[in-house]
């Protein structure tokens, strides 16, 4: 399946490439034309290279770097990246808190990938504009597996629009790589599957609810980190 979704995604750009350098190489094509061809060229290799991007982040070999870090601050930070993109589109980006500081061991820039993969999409799926709501909070959880595995504390953030949903026999497919009901240039259906692979390796999981013309809610669930407080905030301040 997923040498499958390479090839096409990569095939189409690599077409649109081989169409517009057989225009320049017949000298079919004026100066103006080669410079708009040059142009298109650029444009899909880029396009590819962010595929092929996006699929060693999918298959990374290294493990997260994890340290002591206040995940207030960390989703702050990828909030803020995406602020541009948000005012643009005319989505409003709202942050809150049900508790004090949510002290968590991460990788702080995978963290920050995961949340920029799941905003993106969920700004995305609200093409007229609305508000995306960020809440943390701290839940008492039981993790979907291993079957058995015992209810405890994680720290949560859960991410919800007012986007266009997800049909149920879709919800399912959603971690999958190259599963996506975007518009064709809107996104590889990649993000999701690096944010889950992401989420694993911090120990923790997501969650996915939606309703078709009502929205999505994804919650990110990962343990806090172990050891004092004082300590922990010393160190993720």
């Amino acid at each position: 399946r997923l040498a499958a979704g390479v090839a096409h995604e990569l095939r189409t750009p690599l077409n649109v490439v081989g169409a517009r350098a057989e225009m320049i190489r017949s000298d079919e094509a004026t100066s103006a034309g080669a410079r708009d061809h040059a142009r298109v060229i650029g444009e899909q290799s880029a396009r590819m290279a962010g595929i092929i991007s996006q699929l060693l982040d999918f298959s990374r070999c290294r493990g997260p770097k994890l340290g002591p870090a206040n995940l207030q601050q960390v989703v702050a930070s990828a909030l803020e990246l995406l602020a541009s993109t948000a005012g643009t589109r005319r989505v409003r980006l709202d942050l809150t808190s049900d508790a004090g500081p949510l002290l968590v061991r991460v990788d702080q820039s995978q963290m920050q990938q995961v949340l920029s993969n799941i905003v993106l999409n969920g700004i995305q799926a609200m093409p007229g504009g609305g508000h995306l709501g960020v809440r943390l909070g701290a839940a008492r959880r039981r993790p979907p597996a291993p079957a058995g595995a015992p209810e405890g504390d994680y720290c949560c953030i859960t991410v919800e629009d007012e986007g266009q949903g997800i049909a149920p026999w879709n919800l399912a497919h959603v971690f999958e790589p190259f599963f996506t009901t975007k518009e064709t240039g809107e996104g590889t259906g990649l993000g999701l599957a690096v944010a889950h692979g992401i989420v694993a390796e911090h120990g923790g999981w997501i969650e996915v609810a939606s309703e078709v013309g009502r929205g999505s809610r994804f919650t990110i669930c990962l343990p806090p980190a172990a050891g004092t407080h004082a300590d922990l905030v010393e160190a993720a301040s």
